[in-house]
């Protein structure tokens, strides 16, 4: 399953949870009672309310002040991440059964026979060229565990966002067809014609880029597409992303947008 849109709203509760972890073990460590600023003139005097009343905190208690304003922040923001959590919640218990219903029918034998005119290139040359053999790539046929597009299997979540969001534009693409550049052998993860004109694009996703040495070998890849005329931004797709930033279907989208 690609990174749906639920996909994303678990990783934001668990975002969620995380923090409110942070602040409940910050709240052990703040004094008792709560901070009340209240306007002298053209100052602010600050007071402590507890159980035992409301009392004045003169400037010599800058320290506890400082605590007790942090305390209601935090308090607040407990609040918020709260409320957030609870429509996260709600959102999923929407639509989890919703989730994937689109891709599923795509995939389906009979249905998605009846609706590949609508998702796949109008050009009849471009569709043969899709659909016709081609010599891939058979190293690590263990990591093809995503399932893509019309059967095929892929080796990232990323890699199924792109292969979903061609299929549905109607551009025509091969995955992991070979190329031999220098006598070196490629395997882009995306060959692509261009609906309209039939221009070769490649698009290869650096899914790593938080690990250096997957980061010099995608600068060196790069410089070896380069060297034969395939460059980023004119015939060479490039997107990246690492643990913490991933690939997101809004960027796919604009991507497609813009080149095609």
């Amino acid at each position: 399953m690609m990174n749906s849109k639920c996909d994303k709203m678990r990783q934001r509760i668990d975002e969620i949870t995380r923090e409110l972890d942070t602040i409940n073990n910050l709240e052990k460590k703040f004094p008792k009672g709560e901070l009340l600023c209240a306007k002298n003139g053209k100052h602010y005097k600050k007071y402590l309310k507890n159980q035992e009343g409301t009392f004045y905190l003169p400037n010599g208690k800058k320290e506890l002040a400082e605590k007790l304003a942090l305390k209601k922040y935090y308090d607040y923001k407990k609040q918020e991440l709260q409320s957030e959590l609870e429509a996260c919640n709600a959102y999923l218990l929407k639509m989890m059964p919703m989730e994937g219903k689109t891709e599923r029918l795509l995939e389906h034998p009979g249905y998605g026979r009846l609706l590949e005119k609508h998702f796949v290139p109008i050009n009849e040359e471009l569709l043969r060229w899709q659909n016709a053999p081609y010599e891939k790539s058979n190293k690590y046929e263990e990591d093809l565990i995503i399932k893509g597009t019309q059967g095929k299997m892929l080796r990232s979540k990323s890699e199924a966002i792109i292969d979903m969001m061609l299929y549905k534009n109607k551009i025509p693409f091969r995955y992991e067809e070979k190329l031999v550049l220098d006598d070196i052998t490629l395997y882009p993860d995306f060959v692509i014609r261009h609906p309209a004109t039939g221009e070769f694009y490649y698009w290869e996703h650096f899914g790593m880029m938080d690990e250096e040495d997957y980061m010099d070998h995608a600068c060196d890849k790069i410089r070896l597409y380069c060297k034969n005329g395939i460059i980023p931004s004119l015939n060479l797709i490039t997107t990246y992303e690492t643990k913490r930033h991933p690939l997101s279907v809004e960027k796919v989208e604009s991507i497609i947008q813009e080149y095609f």
